[in-house]
């Protein structure tokens, strides 16, 4: 990939990071200033736990996009980026404008996906009832 390319990539890379770090920041901050308030009756209590909840998973889903970014970025500065972990050939360009932090190739996600939602089938067909 020609280096232009690869900064430019790098630079949306860096930018996503931003604000992911920002994003839970926020969050996290939020999270301190509702702990705070008086909470008056169980309803209440029952809402902010399940909005503690939401918030923890969206910090989850978070926190594993940041660590795609950064071992994205970690790729940039080994000169490995743009090439999927599992063939090894380049990932489209296409594909990395969508979405820059990506792994795999689409027909290698496609056959991780297939193998995934194999294994679930077969997790559940094997399940006691």
């Amino acid at each position: 990939m020609e280096k232009k390319k690869v900064k430019y990539f790098q630079s949306a890379l860096q930018e996503i990071r931003i604000e992911i770090v920002g994003g839970v920041e926020k969050l996290q901050n939020n999270g301190k200033n509702d702990e705070v308030e008086h909470m008056p009756d169980i309803s209440d209590d029952a809402a902010r736990a399940y909005d503690r909840k939401l918030q923890g998973d969206l910090e989850e889903q978070e926190w594993n996009k940041l660590k795609q970014v950064e071992a994205a970025l970690e790729k940039v500065e080994n000169g490995e980026y743009g090439i999927c972990d599992q063939c090894e050939k380049k990932i489209p360009e296409a594909r990395l404008k969508i979405i820059p932090y990506t792994e795999f190739c689409t027909h290698c996600l496609s056959e991780i996906e297939k193998k995934s939602s194999l294994d679930d089938q077969e997790t559940e067909n094997t399940k006691e009832p």
